[in-house]
């Protein structure tokens, strides 16, 4: 078995476990980074939820190593839902991300290269821009913070 196999094989056991879900969360909390807890953070990275979100961007602020794809922030804030008319399709419907979405502005910093939290909103954004966006989630992530959003950097050539 190869280390992609075992991640998606251990991606299934966290999504159908919850006690192995914290477990691995613990584990990656207060591990170095070792080729065994890098597995762990892929294995959170194929079955994401928002705590497993958050967990992996402390982890890449921290370490500065990134285990975050698109479709990591994807399986996070939709859901596929089986199609009632197609057998085997579905439809991408977008899920409230509210709390998620006003931790990560809240851990948000100049919204450069290097903002992780401000990255994830972005992608957040533009699922968002794909599928649309549940009628419950507003468009700013945390009005009473004061933070702007999104991170508006100055143009240099001006």
């Amino acid at each position: 078995m190869d280390g992609r196999d075992m991640v998606h094989q251990l991606g299934g056991l966290i999504a159908e476990h919850p006690e192995l879900r914290t477990h691995v969360y613990q584990l990656l909390k207060v591990g170095a980074t070792t080729p065994g807890l890098a597995l762990l953070a892929q294995t959170v990275a194929e079955a994401p939820d928002a705590d497993g979100l958050l967990l992996l961007i402390k982890i890449e602020i921290e370490h500065k190593r990134s285990f975050i794809s698109w479709h990591t922030i994807e399986k996070v804030v939709t859901e596929h839902v089986p199609a009632e008319n197609w057998k085997g399709a579905y439809e991408v419907v977008p899920v409230p991300v509210v709390e998620l979405r006003r931790q990560l502005l809240a851990m948000t910093t100049d919204g450069g290269s290097t903002d992780v939290a401000a990255r994830c909103l972005n992608q957040i954004d533009n699922i968002r821009d794909d599928y649309g966006a549940p009628d419950s989630e507003p468009r700013h992530p945390d009005l009473a913070s004061g933070k702007p959003w999104p991170i508006m950097l100055p143009d240099p050539d001006v």
